[in-house]
């Protein structure tokens, strides 16, 4: 059977989506679609992919959901920093669209192309900066070992500061409900 671009969900075009629906559409397309650069997050006639797609089903939850991205987002985690953690988190959940999507996010923020290589085989990356390693190592405690020991959490507080420290678990958290979207709706990545 050949793979579909929703994975279990079928996309939806723009003209079937009701007012709610397509005020999600509406923003998803002026932010997430337009920002997309290096991997595809809407087809040509306007459905949208990836978890987009998935977020379209709950548009009362979808609009409380992107401001939260948002917020994380304009929180001034550096990019190497952000994608990286998304890396690790997608990683550990196999989440195809999301590895697609952010490998492509992570060479823009100048990731090396060997530690985003192990980053999405669940490995351990180097050439990081100090910072992507520290948040690395964190998302790994959350996402694996489910905790964070004392020597990692100083570490972390001393690289990032208890406000910063907050936002990227809240990063974390924002890719292990991407993720378990995609997982759970069987969204692929794209094909080339």
């Amino acid at each position: 059977m050949e793979e579909q671009p929703g994975g279990r969900l079928p996309l939806l075009p723009p003209d079937a989506l009701d007012a709610e629906q397509h005020a999600v559409w509406e923003r998803l397309t002026a932010t997430r679609v337009r920002a997309a650069a290096g991997y595809t997050a809407a087809l040509p006639d306007g459905r949208l992919i990836g978890p987009f797609n998935v977020m379209l089903r709950a548009p009362r939850l979808a609009a409380p959901l992107l401001e939260w991205t948002q917020a994380i987002t304009r929180s001034g985690i550096p990019q190497d920093v952000r994608e990286v953690v998304i890396l690790t988190v997608a990683a550990h959940w196999q989440a195809e669209y999301a590895l697609y999507a952010h490998t492509a996010a992570a060479e823009r923020a100048d990731v090396p192309a060997g530690a985003i290589a192990a980053l999405r085989r669940g490995g351990e990356p180097s050439g990081l900066s100090a910072e992507a390693v520290v948040a690395h190592r964190l998302a790994v405690a959350l996402v694996r070992d489910h905790h964070v020991p004392d020597d990692l959490y100083d570490e972390a507080v001393t690289t990032f500061g208890v406000e910063t420290l907050v936002v990227l678990v809240n990063l974390i958290g924002q890719y292990l409900n991407t993720s378990a979207l995609l997982t759970c709706f069987q969204v692929p990545a794209p094909v080339s």
